[in-house]
């Protein structure tokens, strides 16, 4: 087995995983309320630090004529990966009145298992050292930053310094990491009680691409005590249309970053080859412990899915016939704000 192939396979079904949502805790439902407005306290500058548990599961299966790169290649290749690190948000004041900007870090990265089994080929992530995962994390990792309100409505985004138009909720569509959902779902404008509900759309614009667009009902299911704190429960649904990434879209968002090899795409490759990576549509479901007093999201659990498909064309040694694969999973995160 080609062992660059095999990880390539994996890098591809990591990235198509990465959208994430839960199972359904309960919550105390009694109890007086009163209706009141709900938003994110942002005021100053603010450091907010969330520990991460995070598993994946994905299986791809390749067509007939992927075997072309490497007559070994099996039929398909199951994935399972286990991850605990710590996301921090450093939160200050933007230009503009009543917005902040958001900086995401990443640390303290711990695989927890997994695996990646093609055949009779199969790569133990434990086998990993720490040290090089450490490695990894610092090298790519790239910074990101957005432009918010206090109701959690994203209003620009950076990446490594660059500008991406981009509205809707800090991670509210399933091609941003489940690690970008730590603020919880977008609030509502004015006062809402327990039991009420409302809907909210997003639009996440990359560049050389038609809009990606999510929608989401949220509702908030009761109050519920969650870590010493008197949190209100707020589940989120979430529904992403499908959507097409082509290897144009890949070479534009890479020039806007500053360069293809920002993404890690090898300048090299054959002049006729082309790529064409479509989302069926996915969804997610969320589980948000928010703090009303304070204006902090305590824990979320969220459970996502995703399916997709590639095919690929020009790769040497196929004859002339497209390459495809299929990609299904789930992806199930835990987080929970550090005292």
């Amino acid at each position: 087995m080609n062992r660059r192939l095999m990880a390539l396979a994996a890098v591809l079904a990591l990235l198509a995983a990465a959208c994430g949502g839960s199972s359904d805790p309960s919550a105390d439902k009694g109890g007086v309320t009163i209706a009141r407005p709900l938003a994110y306290s942002l005021t100053g500058d603010v450091d907010l630090d969330y520990q991460v548990e995070m598993d994946t599961q994905m299986t791809t299966t390749f067509g007939d004529a992927f075997r072309a790169l490497d007559p070994s290649m099996p039929g398909s290749m199951d994935m399972t990966m286990e991850m605990k690190f710590q996301t921090g948000y450093r939160i200050s004041p933007a230009d503009e009145p009543g917005t902040y900007r958001v900086t995401m870090d990443v640390s303290d990265l711990n695989l927890g298992g997994g695996s990646v089994t093609m055949g009779s080929d199969s790569f133990d992530f434990s086998d990993l050292p720490q040290g090089d995962l450490n490695d990894v994390l610092d090298q790519q990792v790239t910074e990101v930053s957005y432009i918010i309100t206090d109701q959690g409505e994203v209003l620009t985004m950076e990446i490594a310094g660059v500008p991406i138009d981009v509205s809707g909720i800090l991670g509210g569509t399933s091609t941003g990491s489940a690690t970008g959902q730590m603020f919880g779902p977008q609030l509502p404008d004015g006062p809402v009680d327990i039991g009420d509900t409302w809907t909210t759309v997003s639009e996440e614009q990359l560049p050389g691409m038609d809009p990606i667009v999510t929608e989401q009902t949220h509702t908030i299911m009761g109050r519920e005590d969650k870590g010493g704190y008197d949190t209100w429960l707020i589940k989120t649904e979430s529904s992403t249309a499908a959507y097409t990434i082509t290897w144009d879209d890949l070479v534009t968002m890479a020039e806007a970053l500053g360069g293809i090899g920002e993404l890690g795409i090898d300048e090299g490759m054959p002049p006729a080859f082309t790529m064409s990576m479509r989302s069926s549509p996915t969804g997610s479901t969320s589980y948000t412990w928010f703090e009303p007093d304070l204006g902090v999201t305590v824990a979320q659990d969220v459970t996502g899915h995703v399916s997709m498909s590639m095919e690929m064309s020009g790769l040497p040694n196929t004859g002339g016939r497209a390459v495809g694969m299929n990609m299904n999973g789930s992806t199930h995160m835990y987080m929970e704000l550090v005292p």
